[in-house]
């Protein structure tokens, strides 16, 4: 399976690097890979199905894959965790792992290099964007970082706040005191964020972290302690960037940026009419400059 996977890839390369009919082919799509009694598979016969089933996937993933290998640097601590994982899938799954592994042609080490350590490098590319473009992405999203105390009771909400303002607790020890349904730690906050509603953001987004704690009550009749712990996101760009690495707007940019920055061009027509379908953001080739 692994090698048929293999052949298809290499097959939907050649549609990246284009063809003149618009639809990529194998030179040797005749060839025999394998037979059945007296009935040839052929090369041909394998792409034309693992492609109409697993075409655009293959595509992105491969592209995927390569634009992590060049941004993304394997460190120790990254292969370090990658053998973590590949021990904990082999104690947690057994012979079922070993027998998946070698039903697909894969050895372990396959295994670690070929698929744990690249979606650990997957996960490091938002960072990676994020770090590039950061100054941008801080005018657009606003970030705030901020606690905020949840209460269902006035009473509850004034005595927490009281207790916060003269120090006698902090945030923590008031939400445990006070009844709060919130942790009492800091969180940061964006114009994305829908966790509270307009009332209690417009609080956050325009105060200031020497405005000390101030109650809100918010249009659900619930009350909100809160404080703006750091509004100035060049003090605070690791949590930043966490946040704004887990907004779904953010994933689908880093996308179209590395893709774009790639050279991403797909030329065989019936894959670009799934993956039009399917996955529109990656088709960079559509975004005119400047968009």
């Amino acid at each position: 399976m692994k090698k048929t996977k293999l052949i298809m890839a290499s097959a939907l390369l050649v549609g990246l690097c284009g063809c003149t009919d618009a639809q990529a082919k194998l030179k040797d799509s005749s060839t025999a890979v394998m037979a059945v009694g007296s009935q040839n598979i052929t090369k041909g016969e394998i792409y034309t199905v693992l492609s109409s089933a697993y075409g655009a996937n293959a595509v992105i993933n491969d592209a995927v894959s390569r634009i992590c290998a060049a941004e993304v640097e394997v460190t120790d601590e990254m292969r370090t965790e990658a053998e973590g994982s590949l021990e904990s899938m082999k104690a947690l799954y057994g012979d079922s792992f070993l027998n998946y592994l070698e039903s697909s042609g894969m050895s372990e080490e396959d295994y670690l290099n070929e698929v744990i350590l690249p979606g650990l490098q997957a996960d490091e590319l938002p960072k990676r964007y994020i770090d590039e473009n950061y100054d941008s992405l801080v005018e657009k999203y606003h970030p705030v970082l901020a606690t905020v105390l949840d209460f269902t009771s006035e009473e509850d909400a004034n005595k927490a706040l009281s207790a916060l303002r003269d120090g006698s607790k902090n945030a923590e020890e008031a939400a445990v005191d006070c009844n709060s349904t919130s942790s009492g730690l800091p969180a940061v906050y964006t114009i994305e964020d829908t966790t509270y509603d307009a009332v209690v953001t417009g609080i956050i987004r325009n105060s200031s972290p020497d405005d000390g704690w101030a109650m809100v009550t918010g249009t659900d009749g619930a009350f909100h302690i809160l404080h703006v712990d750091n509004n100035d996101p060049a003090t605070m760009k690791e949590a930043v960037t966490e946040k704004l690495a887990g907004l779904s707007a953010v994933s689908t940019d880093v996308m179209t940026y590395y893709f774009k920055k790639y050279g991403f061009h797909v030329y065989d027509k019936p894959l670009y009419d799934e993956l039009k379908e399917n996955y529109p953001g990656y088709l960079v080739q559509d975004i005119k400059d400047g968009e």
